[in-house]
């Protein structure tokens, strides 16, 4: 592998997106084990984030509790603090739950092109509604509600996936989409063979 590669992976909550990722940096940890790489998931963010018991935490954690989005702002520092702090130059980029937002898949693109990052690959994997909440109200999350989870879903086909239509028509972005209705094993396996022609 010649060039470090830059990862995005969307889908609905539930899909699988954050353990595809895991299996997908395992994998290139084996196949290019010289180079380091950079994670970052908007959800693992604002979780550390919780745990600040700060004046903007707490309002964030409400925001989070009712199911709604977050302010732009907010996400956008969150990522983008990340970025600047810990990301090098050679190293894989993991991107996992935003952009969420047509206007921050701007601030996204306008960020990997500072990046030097082309051909960026975006992941989306592909479960129906009902799985979706399905898998939500299986993990036992506080926010996990049967109210919270139908907001999530419907601000997910008003928000993400614009958000997606716009990076997909951007120039250096290669959309594959992934059947995420099957087993995590199959769902691994077609991942790697799509993604291995971009490898060259």
């Amino acid at each position: 592998m010649n060039k470090p590669q830059t990862f995005i992976f969307f889908g609905k909550s539930g899909c699988g997106k954050g353990t595809q990722l895991k299996l997908l940096k395992d994998y290139l940890n084996k196949e290019d084990e010289s180079r380091k790489h950079f994670a970052f998931s908007t959800g693992d963010g604002f979780r550390e984030f919780f745990n600040k018991d700060t004046y903007a935490s707490n309002l964030s954690k409400e925001i989070t509790a009712k199911g709604m989005l977050q302010p732009l702002f907010l996400t956008i520092s969150l990522w983008g603090n990340a970025f600047l702090n810990n990301l090098e130059k050679d190293n894989h980029i993991f991107i996992d739950g935003y952009p969420r937002r047509a206007e921050e898949a701007v601030v996204v693109d306008g960020a990997l092109k500072f990046f030097d990052r082309n051909d960026v690959i975006i992941l989306d994997l592909l479960v129906s509604r009902e799985t979706s909440k399905k898998r939500m109200l299986a993990r036992g999350r506080y926010d996990d509600t049967e109210e919270n989870t139908e907001v999530r879903l419907d601000w997910y086909d008003k928000d993400v996936i614009p958000a997606v239509d716009y990076l997909k028509n951007q120039k250096g972005y290669n959309y594959i989409s992934i059947d995420g209705e099957r087993s995590i094993e199959e769902i691994h396996e077609e991942i790697i063979n799509k993604i291995k022609p971009y490898f060259i």
